[in-house]
């Protein structure tokens, strides 16, 4: 029970997730600074979707890869908030980085839940049992 229930969670915070994505790249402005800015802004829709279509598509693999996917998320979304930190103004850019701040916990939450306990109980079956206090 206890595995399904953390399914469920990583599949509810990544429904969230992707909710929330979509809603800040749907509420993204035409012209939202220099040209780059828009290059940028442009890609980050497409990069988005890819990882959170990749962590959707390790649901059910083993958990190392499930973490190394979480990781590779929070890498992606920490670029995005800072090409919206960057290129973004005004009262909407607020409400986008604090909906990418919610993105990035709920990602780091699942990683402490899900992949910092099972690094330490490799790491305490690595030690052996003469070492492990």
């Amino acid at each position: 029970m206890k595995q399904a229930e953390q399914r469920s969670r990583r599949r509810s915070g990544m429904m969230r997730a992707a909710v929330a994505m979509g809603w800040l790249l749907c509420a993204l402005p035409a012209g939202a600074g220099p040209s780059s800015c828009q290059r940028e802004l442009g890609t980050t829709d497409v990069t988005l979707i890819k990882s959170v279509l990749h962590v959707r598509g390790v649901q059910h693999a083993p958990q190392d890869q499930q973490c190394a996917a979480y990781r590779r998320h929070v890498a992606t979304v920490t670029r995005v908030r800072e090409v919206f930190e960057r290129c973004l103004s005004g009262s909407q850019r607020d409400v986008d980085l604090r909906q990418v701040e919610g993105v990035l916990d709920d990602a780091n939450g699942v990683i402490a839940r899900m992949c910092e306990p099972m690094r330490q109980s490799v790491r305490t079956e690595l030690a052996g049992p003469a070492d492990v206090p």
